[in-house]
């Protein structure tokens, strides 16, 4: 189920702009996927190009504005759990254009840890332009998105 819903992520992902998509098994038999190359000791790799579609969905004048101005990315894991599914879904409910990056391999943690400043990561982690939410928390995540111009309702 886990594979479907990083699958179905990408694949929207894809609808933002063409990307290269990886799924790959590590030493201790788990599957991963993501926007990044993986490990060289990975197995079983699989690359999958998503190209962007030929008619762009158009968005609301005042969605397309806070996305430009206000990008909103947000980073799991493969083991996040409800709280990466709970977030995805209030960013869907509310129509939010978000990228999602997976935090797979040491690579990912590292730049996740830079953003952070420092900070050992716990996923998920919400950006919305250059601000910061750690973890999922609905009250946050709403005020970041209602700050950055975002409709509250889709």
């Amino acid at each position: 189920m886990k594979a479907i819903a990083y699958l179905l992520a990408f694949l929207f992902a894809g609808l933002v702009q063409a990307q290269t998509a990886y799924r790959w098994v590590d030493a201790e038999g788990k599957v991963h996927y993501s926007d990044r190359a993986p490990p060289k000791t990975a197995r079983d790799v699989q690359e999958k190009k998503l190209s962007a579609p030929t008619a762009e969905v158009e968005l609301p004048y005042a969605v397309r504005q806070a996305a430009h101005n206000f990008p909103v990315t947000m980073y799991v894991s493969p083991d996040c759990g409800a709280a990466c599914t709970d977030g995805r879904d209030y960013l869907r409910k509310r129509s939010i254009p978000f990228g999602e990056k997976s935090v797979a391999i040491q690579e990912d943690v590292e730049a996740l840890k830079k953003l952070l400043g420092g900070s050992t990561p716990s996923v998920p982690v919400l950006t919305v332009g250059s601000k910061i939410a750690r973890g999922y928390l609905q009250t946050e995540w709403a005020g970041l998105l209602d700050a950055a111009g975002y409709p509250k309702s889709p």
